[in-house]
Formats: C-alpha cells, structure tokens, sequence
C-alpha cells in the first residue's frame, strides 16, 4: 500500500515557505501569482494499516498547534492524480534522501517493525494568474533541481 501524508500550516498559521516561494517567484519576473501554499509531503510504500499512517502523521511528522496532517491511500501511483495549479517536487529515485532515512528510523522507534520505504517532497499549490507555461517556468526556474529531483505540474 501506498500512503501519501501531507502537512500543511493550520488554518490562521503562517506559511513561511509559501511566502518566501511567492516572493521569489516574483522575483524570477513571473507576474500574477497571488500566493503559494507550501505542503510536506511523505510517501510511504509498506503493509501497514491506516491507523498507524496516522500515528506517523500525528506523532512524528506534524506539529499538533500549527500543522494539520491529511492521507491519500493508494494501491498504485497510477492511481494519483496532480491536483490543478500545483507543483509536487521528489528526489528523483537512487538520490539519497536524508531526510526518508531519518524518517525511517523514527517509524521504527515508534514501535512499528514492518518495512518501510519513504520518499519526501514538497507540494506547492498555487493560486492566481496561473497556465502551464508559468508552473513549467517556476519548476524548472526555481523549485527542482532537475539533476536530482523530479517534478509534476498540473
């Protein structure tokens, strides 16, 4: 089974990557962007239920004030949609990924043996003035580095 745990900033909580991402977007001369909304994102592949997603999610990957966390179950990633006017960057596969690694390890000291993978990326949902020539411009311009990591627009 395939988990996607995204966290995001709680409703009335700054979202300083966000920001700071729609600052440099105007900053690379793309006009019309109202705001960036900046979300975790942390793919889990493993036969694990989706009662222990959510330990992860609540436990180890989100703060409880600021952050709310959300799952999408997946049997395969055929099944994923890109949600529209929306960035998804990955590693891209063989690119060691730390922080996966670490993540992996906390999953085990929370007390879940089964094997786990995890993948990290960040979400970056967009609004305004937005086509496909400026979410291909702000990806390839400003959020991946092509040379390692992979990136998905709608």
């Amino acid at each position: 089974m395939i988990f996607e745990i995204e966290i995001k900033s709680k409703e009335g909580f700054a979202n300083p990557q966000g920001i700071h991402t729609a600052a440099d977007i105007k900053g690379i001369g793309i006009k019309g962007i109202q705001s960036v909304n900046y979300i975790s994102v942390y793919r889990i592949s493993a036969d694990i239920s989706l009662k222990q997603t959510e330990l992860i999610a609540r436990e180890l990957l989100s703060d409880k004030i600021t952050e709310e966390f959300y799952i999408k179950q997946y049997a395969s990633l055929n099944e994923k949609k890109i949600e529209k006017n929306s960035i998804e960057v990955w590693y891209k596969s063989g690119v060691t990924d730390t922080v996966s690694e670490s993540v992996v390890k906390a999953i085990r000291d929370l007390g879940i043996e089964e094997e786990v993978a995890v993948k990290t990326g960040k979400k970056y949902s967009l609004k305004g003035e937005i086509n496909f020539s400026k979410l291909e411009k702000i990806a390839t311009k400003l959020l991946a580095n092509t040379l390692i990591q992979e990136y998905l627009i709608k």
